[in-house]
């Protein structure tokens, strides 16, 4: 059977909207010539859309025309790597989805441990800040928590008090392992964020912080206007 026709059949089986990369064909399909020549075919014939080089679309119909892809569904396909992630989305869009704040960025914030230029998907500015946090597909959820917590007084248009409390009431409802693996990520966090954390972890858990206290200098005081956590002294929290 021809290379066209096998990606033919393969591409018919994704749902409408599916985003696909040309690596995710690539792995079955090993003439990489005739594989370029019949994706750009479908593209001609409106079968699927290149988002960006690598990166496609199967195009979803309804009765008021054709569906654009999903800009954050575009952003976790292109951070894959294998079965692993090159990065996880961060700041504002995080900040909103976890209540912090009503306002919807107009940068997206995606967090790197290598560098990339700004660039637009689907009218939308992408910037990419570089960690130095290892990143993992299993500890995504934990990373954007603990950026939050770093960034808890720069969240727009939000209340510290109340996000300090929604953070915490999302810390309570892990499991003892995922806010074992919160401790652990932290230690590669600022002092501040260490602190707040600790206090977080105090108030919702029953780990032992001793390890993560002594991370902090006795002598550095940190001035976060939170008036809700209960033992400031232990973390050098004013």
């Amino acid at each position: 059977m021809k290379v066209a026709t096998e990606v033919r059949k393969k591409i018919d089986k994704f749902k409408d909207g599916t985003i696909f990369k040309y690596k995710d064909l690539e792995q079955q399909f090993k003439n990489s010539l005739a594989l370029a020549k019949i994706l750009s075919r479908l593209v001609k014939e409106n079968k699927i859309e290149r988002i960006e080089k690598g990166v496609f679309y199967k195009t979803k119909t309804t009765r008021f025309g054709n569906l654009n892809p999903n800009t954050i569904e575009i952003i976790k396909k292109e951070l894959e790597e294998k079965k692993e992630t090159k990065g996880y989305i961060t700041g504002g869009f995080i900040y909103n989805k976890l209540g912090l704040t009503t306002q919807i960025p107009n940068t997206i914030e995606v967090a790197v441990n290598k560098r990339k230029p700004l660039k637009t998907i689907n009218g939308s500015k992408i910037k990419y800040v570089q960690t130095i946090v290892p990143i993992k597909k299993e500890n995504i959820k934990s990373l954007q928590l603990l950026d939050t917590i770093k960034n808890i007084k720069k969240i727009p248009d939000s209340d510290i008090n109340e996000s300090y409390k929604i953070l915490k009431n999302n810390i309570i409802k892990l499991n003892e392992n995922e806010q074992i693996k919160i401790l652990k990520l932290v230690m590669n966090y600022s002092p501040m964020t260490r602190a707040l954390t600790g206090a977080i972890l105090e108030e919702s858990s029953n780990l032992k912080l001793d390890k993560l206290e002594n991370t902090l200098n006795k002598f550095t005081k940190f001035d976060i206007n939170i008036s809700s956590i209960k033992n400031k002294k232990r973390w050098n929290i004013k």
